[in-house]
């Protein structure tokens, strides 16, 4: 059986995540708090993660990318680094869906549904019912029972589950597909501006 040596990157949230996740040893160099800077800091906390745990890009298995619901800017700063490395070292790819993984993770009360802050009175959600992420507004009876994330720091055990789970059974993606849930800020405005 493949060793798992797993690149994992999240620059969903103002936190920017980023570890080596290997079979009995994480090496995490999270950031916590750089606002808007991820695309400053993402490569030097690539090459921090991969010298930490003695690592080389030749030397992975797999890379796994948080592709969202999240910050439209972080989603593709994310995926389009991972896609990049992929260009450079050809491995596997697991996409994390953030939703999904702090539905398992612990420190968010490991809920079947789950929901990320989306600003201007809304959050991103998925009640596990079957029924694709969506849109729901701040005051939605549901909200109180979902497990909530207001950083990828708080569902990264979760997220580190699904990676190891997805690697051992072999479940990749194709490419990494970002997740977004509504349109961006710039799109909507676009449309609220244009003239009929």
């Amino acid at each position: 059986m493949t060793k798992m040596k797993i690149l994992y990157i999240d620059t969903t949230t103002p936190d920017l995540v980023v570890a080596v996740v290997e079979d009995n040893k994480i090496t995490d160099v999270t950031a916590k708090a750089v606002g808007v800077h991820h695309s400053e800091m993402l490569c030097d906390k690539v090459t921090e993660a991969l010298h930490k745990a003695n690592v080389k890009f030749a030397d992975l298995s797999a890379y796994a990318c948080a592709i969202g619901p999240g910050s439209f800017t972080g989603i593709r700063i994310g995926v389009s680094t991972v896609k990049g490395y992929c260009t450079a070292v050809e491995l596997p790819v697991i996409g994390v869906n953030c939703l999904e993984a702090i539905s398992v993770s612990s420190k968010c009360g490991a809920r079947r549904s789950a929901i990320v802050d989306a600003g201007n009175g809304y959050y991103f959600a998925d009640y596990a019912n079957g029924v694709a992420p969506c849109l729901v507004s701040y005051d939605d009876e549901r909200v109180s029972h979902a497990g909530r994330a207001d950083s990828a720091v708080d569902y990264f055990d979760g997220a580190v589950e699904l990676i190891r789970k997805r690697f051992s059974s072999g479940q990749f993606d194709g490419s990494l597909t970002p997740l977004y849930i509504r349109r961006s800020q710039a799109e909507e405005k676009f449309e609220s501006t244009a003239i009929v």
